[in-house]
C-alpha cells in the first residue's frame, strides 16, 4: 500500500510538471508575419505589437536580426489587451518572442543610414 502511494504522488507530481510546461509554453507569442523585413545595413526603429493579451502584466519581447543584433526589452506601452515594444536594430528580422499569450505582429519599422561620427542616438 504504501509502495502504491508512491507512486501515485511521483505520477501526480509528473503530470503537474507537464500541465507546467504545457501552459509556459501555450503562453509564449511567436511573431505571425516575418516575412523578410529588413533594413539592410541601415538602423532600423522596429515596432512590435502583441494582441490579445487578456489583461496580462508587462511582458518581455526578444528579438534577433542577420546582423547579429539582438533585442531584449519590456513593453514599453501596455494596454488593456495590447503591449507594444521599440527595438533599435539593422538587417533581417529573423526572429520575435514574447513571454505573453495573443498574436505577436511587426506593427512597421523604418530604417535610416547608419551614422558613421559625430552621431545622435535614435529619437524615441
Amino acid at each position: 500500500m504504501l509502495k502504491e502511494i508512491r507512486i501515485l504522488k511521483i505520477m501526480m507530481v509528473a503530470a503537474f510538471a507537464l500541465v507546467l510546461g504545457l501552459s509556459s509554453t501555450a503562453l509564449a507569442a511567436d511573431i505571425e508575419n516575418l516575412s523578410g523585413q529588413s533594413c539592410g545595413d541601415d538602423m532600423g526603429t522596429w515596432h512590435f505589437v502583441n494582441n490579445q493579451t487578456r489583461g496580462a502584466a508587462a511582458g518581455f519581447l526578444s528579438a534577433e536580426w542577420s546582423s547579429g543584433d539582438l533585442c531584449d526589452v519590456s513593453a514599453s506601452k501596455v494596454k488593456r489587451n495590447t503591449q507594444h515594444f521599440n527595438c533599435f536594430a539593422s538587417g533581417e528580422l529573423l526572429s520575435a518572442t514574447t513571454n505573453l499569450p495573443g498574436k505577436l505582429v511587426l506593427s512597421d519599422f523604418s530604417c535610416e543610414a547608419k551614422c558613421e561620427k559625430n552621431c545622435e542616438p535614435p529619437k524615441k
